[in-house]
Parts: C-alpha cells; sequence; structure tokens
C-alpha cells in the first residue's frame, strides 16, 4: 500500500512495474469506484486516475529514478538453507540425480518441502529458486540476478549444452557433462510477442556463448521448448548450433529416468546441426511450411496509426526505405513509430544515426516525443528534472546506438548482430544512407553498387529476423515558381525514382515511405504531412500502397492522426491494441487476376 496526501492506494502486492488500481479519490467524490481507473507506475512513483483525474508522484527522490535506470540486484539471503534432507535426497533419486551431483551443485533444503537450486557467479550465490517436490511449484529469490545455472561450469567451455530447466542440466551432470546449464524461468510461451524478460538470463551471460565455438539445444521437445530454440538460434547464429531430439522423451530428465544414462549419451551424440542459411533442399522447411499452413501467415503488426495500418505496418525480415525532402521529418516519423512500438511492445531498436549528432540533442529529441513535453526551459510545456529522467530510463531501456571507428556497411552490420542476437532488437535504423563509407569497387558502376549494397540489407534483415529501415535523401527539388504571379510552388511529390543514387533503391527494397509536407516551400507554418506508402511487395501481409494525412505538434514533438496521438492510448485499451487493435490490412483478392479455364494447373 501507498500514502499519498492522506489517501491510500492499493497495490495488491505489487512492488514494481505498472498496475491498475482503485481510486480512492473516486470513491471520496461519490463516484463509482469498482472500476480500476487508477494508473500507478511503481517504478517511477507517477499516478494519475483516468476518472477524476488526480494525478501525482509518490517517489520524491531522485535517485530513485537515477539507480533505476541502470539495472541492480539484490543479493538473496541463504542463511535459512540446510543440506538436503533425505526426503528430498529420495525424490533426486527418483529423478536418476546422485547426491555427489547434488552436493557438488549445493543443491539445499528449504523450509517445508522446498529445495533449491543455487545460482552461483563466480563462487558467490546471487539468485535462488526453489522447487516444491510435493507439487510442481517454484520461486524465486526477489530481484535478483537472472543467470544462466551452473554458470561457473559453463565460463571458457567450447562446447556448451543449455537445458529448459535445472533437472535437465544435472541430467547431463550424470553422464559427466559438467558443461550443462539452464534458463532460470524455462522456456517462453509459443505466442509471447517479447521474451526479453523471460530470456534476460541469456543476456546476462551472453559473452560466454558468444566465445564457445558449439552450443547444443537440449530443450524440451513441446511447443513452447521449440520456441526456445528458435529463440536461441537466432541469439547465437545457425553455424555454431546443433539441437538434441529425445525421441518419445519429453526432454533430458525424461530420457534418464527411462531409458538409462546411455541412451542420454546416445540423444547428445546424435545431435544434429542447424541448417545454415544458402545450402538447402525444400524439407528443411517443413515445420515452417505447416506452422504458416497451421497458424497463417505472418502479418504486419499495428503501428498503432489506424490510417497508416491500411498502407505500411511493421513486419520482421523486410528492408524499408524512408525518403522524402531535407528536414520534412522522415527520420522523425520512423523515430515516433519505434517509440510507440516500444512503448505498447517492448521493441528494442539499434540505430546508426551518425547525423543526429549531439547524441544529446538525438536522446532529448526522443524524451520529448516519448513525453510530450519540452526539455527547452522557454516553453511553457517545460517537463520537470523527474519527467526528464523517467523518459531517459525509458529511451535507456529500448534504444542502442551504434556508432563504430569506421562508418563501412560490414562494421555497422557486425555491431548490430552483436546487438539483435544479444538484446534481440527488433529493427535496426540505417540515417542517413550518404552518411555511410561506401566501398566501391574500381570502375563499378553506381547502380551496380547499390545493388550489391541493398542485397546485403535484405539477406541480413532475413537472417536476423529483423524490421531493417534505411532513410534516403530526396534529389534536390527544381524551384519552381509561378509564371504570371512569381510566386513559389509547392515542391513535387517525392518519387521512389528519385532517391538520390537512382532507381535501384525502388528496385531492391521492399517497402518504400515517403513522408511529404506538401505546403512547406509555400507555407513553413503549415505542419500537415503526408505519409505515402509508395511501394508495398508483399500487399496482402504488410498494406496496400496509398497515402494518408496526419499532423506534427512541435509543441509535444509528436505526430497526430486528426486530434488522436498513439502516445495518448489509455493504459486500460494497450492490451486490446495488440496486432488487431486498429483495422489491419485486408487480404488482396488475387482470384480477378485468373482464367480458371486457362490455368496452368
Amino acid at each position: 500500500m501507498i500514502q499519498i496526501e492522506g489517501y491510500t492506494i492499493e497495490t495488491r502486492g505489487k512492488q514494481s512495474g505498472q498496475i491498475k488500481t482503485k481510486c480512492p479519490k473516486c470513491r471520496e467524490l461519490g463516484k463509482k469506484h469498482l472500476n480500476t481507473d487508477l494508473s500507478v507506475n511503481l517504478d517511477s512513483g507517477v499516478f494519475k486516475c483516468h476518472k477524476c483525474g488526480w494525478e501525482g508522484r509518490f517517489k520524491e527522490n531522485i535517485n530513485d529514478v537515477i539507480r533505476n535506470i541502470e539495472k541492480t540486484y539484490d543479493k538473496p539471503k541463504t542463511e535459512n538453507l540446510t543440506e538436503l534432507s533425505d526426503e528430498h535426497l529420495a525424490y533426486f533419486k527418483t529423478r536418476g540425480i546422485s547426491s555427489g551431483t547434488l552436493r557438488r551443485c549445493k543443491v539445499k533444503s528449504g523450509k517445508g518441502d522446498w529445495f533449491i537450486f543455487q545460482y552461483l557467479e563466480d563462487g558467490e550465490v546471487v539468485n535462488l529458486k526453489g522447487r516444491g517436490s510435493k507439487e510442481k511449484k517454484f520461486y524465486q529469490a526477489a530481484n535478483a540476478k537472472p543467470i544462466m545455472y551452473k554458470l561457473d561450469d559453463i565460463k571458457d567451455q567450447k562446447e556448451i549444452i543449455i537445458c529448459e530447466g535445472e533437472f535437465d542440466a544435472l541430467s547431463f551432470e550424470e553422464i559427466g557433462k559438467l558443461n550443462a546449464t539452464s534458463v532460470n524461468q524455462g522456456a517462453p510461451n509459443a505466442n509471447d510477442k517479447n521474451v526479453d524478460k523471460k530470456l534476460e538470463c541469456i543476456t546476462n551471460c551472453f559473452d560466454i556463448f558468444e566465445e564457445a565455438t558449439t552450443i547444443i539445444l537440449a530443450v524440451d521437445m513441446d511447443e513452447n521448448g521449440q520456441r526456445l530454440s528458435r529463440e536461441l538460434v537466432k541469439r547465437f547464429g545457425a553455424e555454431k548450433c546443433k539441437t538434441v531430439d529425445f525421441k518419445d522423451c519429453k526432454d533430458a530428465n525424461e530420457v534418464l529416468v527411462k531409458h538409462g544414462k546411455q541412451a542420454l549419451r546416445e540423444c547428445l551424440n546424435e545431435a544434429k546441426d542447424v541448417p545454415v542459411e544458402g545450402v538447402c533442399f525444400a524439407n528443411d522447411y517443413l515445420d515452417q511450411v505447416l506452422d504458416l499452413y497451421r497458424n497463417g501467415q505472418t502479418k504486419g503488426t499495428t503501428t498503432y496509426f489506424e490510417n497508416i495500418d491500411k498502407h505500411w505496418t511493421w513486419r520482421t525480415s523486410e528492408v524499408n526505405i524512408w525518403t522524402g525532402y531535407n528536414n520534412e521529418g522522415k527520420s522523425m516519423m520512423l523515430k515516433q513509430l519505434m517509440l510507440i512500438k516500444s512503448k505498447f511492445e517492448g521493441w528494442k531498436h539499434a540505430i546508426f544515426c551518425p547525423e543526429e549528432t549531439p547524441m544529446k540533442e538525438f536522446i532529448t529529441d526522443l524524451i520529448e516525443s516519448y513525453t510530450g513535453l519540452s526539455a527547452d526551459k522557454d516553453k511553457e510545456n517545460y517537463m520537470n528534472e523527474m519527467q526528464l529522467l523517467d523518459g531517459l530510463k525509458f529511451v535507456h531501456e529500448h534504444f542502442i546506438i551504434i556508432d563504430p571507428e569506421e562508418h563501412t556497411l560490414s562494421e555497422i552490420l557486425k555491431k548490430a548482430s552483436y546487438l539483435i542476437r544479444k538484446f534481440r532488437c527488433k529493427t535496426l535504423m540505417l540515417d542517413p544512407y550518404n552518411q555511410i563509407e561506401h566501398r566501391m569497387k574500381a570502375g563499378e558502376r553506381e547502380d551496380l553498387y547499390i545493388s550489391r549494397f541493398m542485397a546485403k540489407l535484405k539477406k541480413f534483415a532475413n537472417d536476423q529476423d529483423i524490421s531493417l529501415n534505411l532513410v534516403a535523401h530526396q534529389v534536390t527539388p527544381d524551384v519552381t515558381v509561378d509564371r504570371e504571379t512569381k510566386e513559389k510552388k509547392d515542391y513535387a511529390e517525392p518519387n521512389l525514382y528519385k532517391i538520390k543514387g537512382g532507381g535501384t533503391f525502388a528496385d531492391k527494397a521492399d517497402n518504400i515511405i515517403s513522408i511529404w509536407r506538401p505546403h512547406r516551400n509555400t507555407n513553413i507554418h503549415d505542419t500537415s504531412v503526408k505519409f505515402i506508402a509508395q511501394k508495398i511487395k508483399k500487399q496482402k501481409l504488410t498494406g496496400l500502397p496509398g497515402e494518408t494525412e496526419l499532423s506534427f505538434n512541435r509543441s509535444t514533438n509528436r505526430y497526430y492522426m486528426g486530434s488522436l496521438s498513439p502516445f495518448d492510448i489509455d493504459e486500460d485499451k494497450q492490451s486490446e491494441l495488440d496486432n488487431n487493435g486498429f483495422e489491419q490490412v485486408q487480404p488482396y483478392d488475387f482470384s480477378a487476376g485468373f482464367d480458371e479455364e486457362i490455368a496452368p494447373f
């Protein structure tokens, strides 16, 4: 519970995150208080009631926010742990785990029927995970550091076995494989959109896996385990991964109990390489084809702008080009779409943006868009320092800047690959094309170089399963003047074949988006904007070519559809505004394009 201004806010036992609860002030005002209209951010201390308007902050110490930017963890208490009881030793024996393995791995007994797996880093306990021996129940130490189980055993190992649970890691130790580890929270659910939190143990130990040459994925054979396997292949790369088939069993421990140690050795020895891009057969895609057939093709996900969704949606494995005239908002539009995706779905982004220097101004720009307030003390909506730091924390968690010593494409993609695998960044932004150090071959024509450049981007987007976004300027527009009045005329609409560098960009990109201020040349104060989807490659999945109108508010640093900004969506609707929150792209009817009588089939 929180006491503020003489009122009590019920937090339902939660200590962090965003919650919805009943507003005590609504009750005092005589309004209906059965609904949970009070939004409370337990980390920043900000609260607001969407019924009566009561708002404020219960955390006044600015250092709380500063400390929150960099994650800190608590050390778990171990004084109540004891050596394993006879009851627990007997239970582990039924699971094929010996007392010698349990002693070496420092498995302990807790209170009641709980036994405790200790997570050690450099010999020090940094996390505890409890499990009940009488029923399948779990807990972990509060605010402890998520790391891999048996972390010290896998350091400096060239081959590492990753399991889904502690029992499986201990099962491999029973056959002499001390280099087996486990994620600390099991596998993500098959349909989870964001698995970053569940796999934070991988992120915190990523460099250990980076140094290994072979990673054997010995996860469960069920749907969730296979989701975990796919996520780990994305992070570590197919070329260094192998997968274990447990055949008629779900996991390693079941093989050990059901068939014995030799059977588990055979499963491990028969681990298969993950197919590497570049060499494949149709049957290699059987699982993926069946998944598309059973669950539907991967459609683009919402931008949270209803009018934009009709023409373009977020879809991974695609290369988008954002074009337009100088200083007309193409980069700003892309950054806001990324901010919104981060706010509602937790997406992380890798950004190469040398034109945005100094970085303090680029970060401030993101904070202003996120908060809808100004960091300029001369403005009426000047944010306070706590609001600035709240925004900084959000940007810190979701945007990572790439700035290698050499701005070559190979160096940029090398850094991006690391960030995508470690932090699961969902997008890469290259802003702009002309700030990349291009390495053309001697005598190479520019159009052939651009074709080669775009092919690299497409392969990278597909291999990494990200949305890759390239910002490219239009050629300088003609400054047209009306012959009779001698007054300036508006610039022509941006054209996908007038991107600086030539039409090869249009030919090789998946999608091309233009951001255009149609009246900027004749009225600099006119902030109306057009979002134009000039090319959409996979229209039944991503959107239909076309345009829609937006406006830009300099005070809030945000784009609007009419009077609505997606930043202002009420928290109650966030879960509803999922992939189906706004009107989505309708499948295109291709049937009209075929004549059944002459169809070749």
